[in-house]
């Protein structure tokens, strides 16, 4: 992690060096948790159980693929700031056109809600973090599967 102001220009250098531009972002402080939303040919949404990501420090890539993170589903939270995260992740969904399922994340702050990333195409193993929401809400991966093929193809019921 870059903190300082010379450890943050070596890393522009550096990042310079491998192309024109560079995207910087400030680190955000607060609980990552993640809402699954699966957009229905009738034009509703069912919201899986929120997701939240434990780890020390940031979430890194070696913490999402070795095993490390601790997801807790469904995520403790308030029933305002749930219903506050679900209303805001299925906004975030409509706005930008999502259709199937999307992963909407969020950083939980003593401000509020800060949206960090909206994942159009999230990862789709039995251990991935959307059907692991879908699986806390009592549908198997197997179920979420097929429910997502009868729906990309129009079968219903």
């Amino acid at each position: 992690m870059v903190g300082t102001a010379p450890e943050l220009e070596t890393a522009l250098k550096g990042a310079f060096a491998l192309g024109d531009q560079v995207l910087v972002e400030d680190v955000v402080v607060g609980r990552e948790i993640d809402l699954a939303v699966l957009g229905r040919p009738d034009g509703s949404h069912v919201v899986a159980p929120a997701l939240e990501i434990n780890v020390e420090g940031l979430f890194s890539l070696a913490d999402k693929y070795d095993g490390s993170a601790d997801f807790r589903v469904p995520a403790e939270l308030t029933e305002t700031d749930r219903t506050a995260l679900e209303d805001a992740a299925v906004v975030m969904y409509d706005a930008l056109g999502c259709r199937g399922l999307a992963r909407v994340d969020f950083f939980l702050t003593a401000d509020g809600p800060v949206l960090n990333e909206v994942n159009t195409m999230p990862g789709f193993t039995e251990q991935s973090q959307a059907p692991k929401m879908f699986a806390a809400a009592g549908m198997s991966y197997p179920e979420l599967v097929d429910l997502l093929v009868r729906d990309a193809v129009g079968v219903h019921g």
